[in-house]
């Protein structure tokens, strides 16, 4: 296997995708359309933003479900992260059919909370099928015949520099064939101040792991000296989406940062699959 790590060009493997890096053509906010949907995967652009995705009064009917719903937080995490919903990386060691008996509440609270306002998930698949010629779905596990869970909401005021990747989080589930990896931001409570989602021109590889922080999900800075940074500020309403692969953080804020997210995986025939 060929590798130049200064100029971050990773060859194909049997196991991960290549890793493609130059400089972003932008660092402004790149609208939604068929062009830029496909620059983002490439990573040819930092995001894409959606703005007013949601009016303030769908914003506020959703901060009230979820605030009568409450969070939950995830245990040993810091700083803490409250979520109503369930990822699958909290299950990625453990027996699938565990993971999808659990899904099925999960997608019952989230079905509450949309119910007093509008369902997120639903509104972007339609936005997705008229910019991008594939189908668009919730990710299904074939060998388990189940369905994964889609749209987690989270209370996040700080998070440390991190990737999401499936090809790395869970080789052994379907959703480990993606060949590339988006993860989408709905804001429905914006901090009046900072709470910046700071994402990196630096992708993820697998010699990155020996920069993992022992006991946390977090990495060593150091692997994104002098590396582009777009600043993606949070805006009640507005939906950002970037390339999760992408090393990025989230900066502290002052008020409430409340999102709802999933990631979107691009499998190998082209369908793009929704989970969390």
């Amino acid at each position: 296997m060929k590798k130049y790590y200064n100029n971050l060009i990773y060859k194909k493997s049997e196991k991960f995708t290549m890793l493609r890096a130059t400089k972003w053509q932008t660092l402004n906010d790149c609208e939604m359309n068929p062009e830029n949907f496909q620059a983002l995967l490439r990573n040819d652009i930092p995001s894409i933003r959606i703005s007013q995705f949601a009016s303030s009064e769908e914003c506020n009917k959703l901060a009230l479900a979820i605030e009568k719903v409450g969070f939950d937080f995830y245990k040993n995490v810091e700083p803490p992260i409250g979520r109503i919903g369930i990822t699958q990386f909290e299950h990625r060691n453990r027996d699938k059919l565990r993971y999808f008996d659990v899904v099925k509440k999960a997608k019952k609270t989230y079905n509450q909370v949309a119910y007093f306002s509008f369902d997120p998930l639903k509104r972007l698949a339609t936005i997705l099928r008229q910019n991008v010629s594939n189908q668009v779905q919730i990710a299904y596990e074939k060998e388990a015949c189940e369905y994964y869970f889609a749209g987690l909401i989270r209370h996040i005021n700080v998070a440390l520099l991190h990737i999401d990747f499936a090809q790395l989080d869970a080789p052994d589930w379907g959703i480990g064939n993606i060949t590339s990896q988006l993860v989408w931001n709905l804001y429905v409570k914006a901090p009046s101040q900072g709470g910046v989602c700071k994402v990196y021109n630096r992708q993820w590889q697998p010699e990155d792991e020996k920069y993992k922080t022992p006991g946390s999900y977090g990495y060593d800075y150091s692997l994104i000296a002098n590396s582009e940074v777009k600043h993606n500020i949070p805006l009640a309403g507005d939906l950002v989406i970037f390339n999760s692969r992408n090393f990025h953080e989230v900066l502290p804020g002052i008020g409430e940062r409340i999102t709802i997210s999933s990631f979107i995986g691009k499998m190998p025939g082209g369908d793009l699959v929704f989970w969390s």
